[in-house]
């Protein structure tokens, strides 16, 4: 007699596989819920930015954006008025100190040149002739004078004579004729000094009038000198030796005096203006220690000035640059400028969180392998990349400094 066996039922093996499966998701579940504690979120790490607190010396700094702009700028005007015959320079140009940049034209300058020297001549001749007529008088009132102080010579001693011989007594003299050789020399006394009045007369009148010529040919020879001057000043020329920044005429142009021709400046005078926040403006200083970066170059640079305005929240802070100049700068070059306000010796900093206010709390997430944990942080003063802590983290940790806003609500995320 044949006894039937009853056949032992197998799980299908797809079964077997989700049994399996479903047992490791619930073992990665406990052990991932046991790994992350309180985690409530999860960040990769490739999406954030880190940094680790740092400790010993720490600078200060401000920084501001702005450009290298020209030192000095010369502005060349026309000396005289004509119209632009040439125009020797373009924008770019080296020129040298005195070298021509533009001719004028202006017949009228030698013509009037030509005036003034003819009239000059006229003058200078015609105050000769009046020079001469006023020294003859001159010398006929001083030979006036000569011919009277003689004649007073001979009544004087006409009359000492007769006074003696009255004295001794001499009957031959009579006192009337006495008296008339007195009245006589007296006379001659007299006109003396009226011949000597009109010497001293007729010299002051000759005096007075070369002054006056003096003053009138002087006249003369300034407008003379002034019309060279203003037909030399026909060849416009460079004042400096520098670059040609920009001309303002073109041919056929009538110019006044005063009119602007071009603008020359020495490109290797530069210096740069950068703007700083209203805020950082407080901290900088004349003398402070700088450096300006074009991007392609950096160096170094001193705060000559700080504006006393403020311009839509901006301070222009003004650089004296005390390196070499690298060989792209130029005027209007875009640059950045960072300047030391002040050092620690040894304080605890780290790179700038992307929510951290100088001297203010903020949170911020503290790295520990795959997990990030929020923590209060108190932080002190802010440099351009870095900001000083006060209280809340120790140096080497890793703190996650990029935006981590939409995390405000967690106190620990994963990282992955």
């Amino acid at each position: 007699m044949d006894i039937k066996l009853a056949k032992t039922q197998r799980l299908p093996m797809t079964k077997v596989v989700l049994l399996v499966i479903a047992l490791l998701v619930g073992g990665l579940v406990v052990f991932t819920k046991a790994y992350t504690q309180s985690a409530s979120n999860v960040v990769f790490q490739d999406e954030l930015i880190v940094a680790k607190v740092q400790q010993g010396e720490f600078e200060l700094s401000v920084k501001g954006l702005g450009s290298l702009v020209l030192e000095k700028r010369h502005l060349v005007t026309s000396i005289s008025g004509g119209k632009v015959v040439e125009v020797l320079v373009k924008p770019g140009e080296m020129v040298t100190q005195g070298m021509i940049i533009a001719r004028l034209e202006n017949p009228a300058l030698h013509q009037t040149l030509t005036q003034k020297q003819s009239l000059l001549s006229k003058t200078v001749a015609q105050h000769e002739a009046e020079l001469a007529e006023l020294k003859a008088k001159v010398q006929q009132a001083k030979t006036a004078h000569y011919d009277a102080f003689l004649a007073y010579k001979a009544e004087k001693a006409q009359w000492q004579a007769q006074k003696t011989l009255i004295d001794k007594g001499n009957s031959t003299i009579s006192m009337l004729d006495h008296q008339r050789s007195e009245f006589a020399m007296q006379r001659s006394q007299k006109q003396v000094e009226l011949q000597q009045t009109s010497v001293a007369t007729q010299q002051a009148v000759l005096q007075a009038k070369m002054t006056a010529q003096q003053a009138e040919q002087a006249s003369l020879y300034s407008e003379i000198k002034l019309l060279k001057e203003n037909i030399t000043a026909l060849k416009v020329r460079a004042p400096i030796t520098g670059q040609i920044q920009d001309v303002f005429i073109e041919l056929g142009m009538q110019l006044a005096s005063t009119s602007s021709v071009a603008e020359v400046a020495d490109p290797r005078l530069l210096v740069a203006k950068i703007n700083v926040a209203e805020l950082d403006a407080p901290q900088v200083q004349v003398g402070q220690q700088a450096t300006i970066d074009t991007y392609t170059s950096r160096f170094g640079a001193v705060v000559n000035r700080v504006s006393p305005k403020v311009v839509n929240g901006q301070v222009e802070v003004e650089l004296s640059i005390t390196n070499t100049l690298p060989i792209e700068a130029r005027d209007k070059l875009n640059i950045e400028g960072v300047i030391v306000t002040s050092h620690q010796s040894n304080a605890t900093f780290v790179a700038m969180p992307a929510n951290a206010v100088a001297n203010n709390q903020a949170s911020v997430f503290v790295v520990d392998k795959h997990l990030a944990t929020k923590k209060t942080v108190k932080f002190g003063q802010r440099s351009v990349n870095y900001i000083e802590v006060l209280e809340g983290l120790n140096k080497n940790q890793t703190i996650i400094i990029s935006d981590m806003e939409k995390y405000t609500q967690d106190s620990q995320v994963l990282v992955r």
